[in-house]
């Protein structure tokens, strides 16, 4: 069902747990954490653009061109990809 992602990270504890693995990183603890698997994935590439500072971490691989800075710079790997 809806909740099998979240059901399986049992040391996951929030308080919208729709938005584990709902495709928008929330990149802010509790959701962005180990115990929330980073998510539920959805911050897989923002956490491996170690240097990528932005305010909307769900603008980064989106399927979205942004093409204004941060997000089209090499170090958000130019918007996740989306400006290739």
């Amino acid at each position: 069902g809806d909740c099998d992602l979240y059901n399986s990270y049992p040391g996951c504890h929030v308080l919208a747990p729709h938005l584990i693995g709902d495709g928008d990183c929330n990149d802010y603890p509790p959701y962005n954490t180990a115990d929330c698997g980073f998510d539920g994935g959805d911050c897989d590439l923002y956490n491996e653009l170690t240097e990528c500072n932005v305010q909307y971490t769900r603008y980064i691989g989106d399927g979205y061109f942004s093409d204004f800075p941060p997000y089209n710079t090499k170090e958000c790997g130019f918007d996740g990809g989306d400006c290739e």
